[in-house]
């Protein structure tokens, strides 16, 4: 009992603190879902087919929002014309762009960025796809 007194007089933590992680103005969500919920994530054709398939994006300006690292992103570049995807996870952003690089995929960006403050002007897209994003 004496211990637990102790604890709670101390202040409490941060975020920073705790995991290491600075914070920014629009918070951190989104850039620590472990890497291991990819497991859980359908293949980008069969989330796309559920939307109504490639007619939703085909020949348009898609933008991913919480992109990651660019699973859906370079799974819908194939129909669309360009696909831009941005997420506030600088590590996700470089790994989407080595993936990107690796399957050869030439009409995708990827920018690091929160959604609060997209760097895009109005009616830069035909379509916004936000998938598995918190």
């Amino acid at each position: 009992m004496r211990y637990l007194g102790v604890l709670a007089r101390r202040p409490a933590l941060s975020y920073a603190e705790v995991s290491g992680v600075e914070t920014d103005p629009v918070g951190d969500f989104g850039r620590h879902v472990p890497a291991a919920s990819a497991a859980l994530r359908p293949r980008p054709l069969d989330e796309l087919r559920a939307w109504g398939g490639s007619p939703l994006v085909r020949g348009k300006r898609v933008l991913d929002l919480g992109c990651g690292d660019g699973r859906l992103t370079l799974g819908v570049a194939p129909f669309a014309r360009r696909v831009d995807g941005i997420d506030p996870d600088a590590e996700a952003i470089a790994a989407a762009k080595r993936n990107a690089r690796k399957t050869g995929v030439r009409n995708v960006r990827f920018t690091a960025g929160a959604a609060q403050h997209l760097p895009y002007p109005d009616a830069a897209f035909d379509v916004v796809i936000l998938s598995w994003s918190l």
